[in-house]
């Protein structure tokens, strides 16, 4: 067997490395350009998002006027066509809402307003936001006494924690069956301030607990869910909850209810003015 020279043999090395510094710029080339890619689609997200709020305020504006009688009366098939029409511009505003906090969060531009809130005032956003839509799916609720809120404040965001509390009542309403039970409990001290949603639903198994949090996912659908939309709500959740340096536990095994716990540290020192990227999204 012939034997390479060393001349021979270094050509070699040389020509490896060559060709290895190359493929390495490229890659690198194709990590940039597929960042810029996901730039650009997040950027046009939040454009178009932005843009379609409008004319949908003012569908559900006059929708709202129509159903207060204002302009005349109306019949009670007129009356349900007005409310389908109401109803579906909600739920199509509150789908662009999160579509437009999504690219603000995956950008980093996401922001909090930090300030001391009373439980109270928390719990009363949370029951005006959710209790009409709880109330006819036929499920037991129990809410926080006020007797044991008072005197208990949150340093947070209010409107972004109302935010993550309404997405996980929600969720919760999603996959518990009628004549199933939700519970919230809050809680606060001179450390945390801590938020629990319970549900007697299927619960989550463990395979899918990570995956959850990644946007567009859907949990499995089970007998008697209402699941909908299309799986962004617990991940501007967890964007939010780690906005504010806390954290989120899940709690439940399958077929034995889940749960959420929302901790807030209660620190008022500086706070990171951007948020944690979505998981799942180019770095």
């Amino acid at each position: 067997m012939a034997v390479q020279s060393s001349d021979s043999v270094a050509l070699d090395v040389l020509q490896a490395n060559v060709e290895l510094l190359a493929e390495k710029e490229r890659l690198e080339q194709e990590r940039l350009r597929l960042i810029e890619l996901d730039r650009l689609k997040m950027e046009f997200l939040g454009r178009v998002s932005h843009d379609l709020r409008t004319p949908l305020n003012s569908i559900i504006g006059f929708s709202d006027l129509i159903m207060a009688g204002v302009g005349g009366k109306m019949n009670r098939k007129h009356a349900e066509f007005i409310s389908a029409i109401n109803r579906n511009g909600h739920a199509l505003l509150g789908l662009i809402n999160d579509l437009l906090d999504l690219s603000t969060i995956d950008a980093r531009k996401m922001t909090l307003k930090r300030a001391s809130v009373p439980l109270q005032m928390i719990l009363d956003d949370l029951r005006a936001a959710t209790e009409p839509v709880l109330a006819s799916a036929n499920l037991s609720v129990t809410w926080p006494s006020p007797v044991a809120l008072i005197g208990k404040s949150a340093f947070v965001d209010r409107r972004r924690l109302s935010q993550v509390l309404v997405n996980l009542v929600d969720n919760a309403r999603k996959f518990t069956p009628p004549g199933g039970e939700v519970s919230i409990v809050m809680d606060a001290d001179g450390e945390n301030a801590t938020f629990t949603v319970r549900d007697t639903g299927p619960g989550i198994p463990l395979e899918e607990r990570e995956r959850i949090f990644h946007p567009y996912y859907q949990r499995s659908a089970t007998l008697g869910s209402r699941a909908d939309g299309v799986g962004l709500g617990l991940v501007i959740v967890k964007a939010i909850v780690e906005l504010h340096q806390g954290r989120i536990v899940l709690d439940g095994d399958a077929g034995k209810g889940c749960m959420f716990q929302v901790v807030l540290p209660q620190k008022e020192g500086e706070l990171a003015g951007v948020g944690a990227a979505v998981q799942g999204s180019a770095p």
